[in-house]
């Protein structure tokens, strides 16, 4: 047999076996974890720094405050970070679990929740 494509069959798929499997994917897990606490942190950071600033221009006598709200792109993004922190600690939280338990997920409907929740941050 070769793996080359000479002499293999369509149904014939080399497998890797290692040992190492369970180490490489803890460290998978791993690293998925602190890539969504990071998107955590981030998003509320950028969520705080946006909804915290403000501006003060002054023109002639007049002075006049500008609020993130006075700019409704600016409100959307703010509610885009939080989403998307939310987001993220639900599913960083589901990888610590995935952790300690050793399964990636526990059933079907918890797969198709987690599918729908994804849904509408591509639309």
């Amino acid at each position: 047999m070769s793996y080359l494509g000479v002499g293999v069959s369509p149904g014939t798929v080399p497998v890797y076996h290692s040992t190492n499997l369970k180490l490489f994917d803890k460290r998978i897990k791993i690293g998925e974890l602190v890539l969504r606490f990071m998107i955590l942190g981030l998003g509320v950071v950028a969520a705080v720094l946006i909804g915290t600033d403000s501006q003060v221009k002054v023109f002639f006598s007049f002075e006049k405050e500008a609020k993130f709200t006075d700019v409704k792109a600016l409100v959307f993004l703010v509610v885009a970070n939080g989403l998307a922190a939310g987001y993220s600690l639900i599913q960083g939280l589901r990888c610590v679990v995935s952790l300690v338990r050793g399964s990636v997920l526990f059933n079907k409907p918890l797969a198709w929740a987690i599918f729908s929740s994804q849904v509408p941050f591509y639309i």
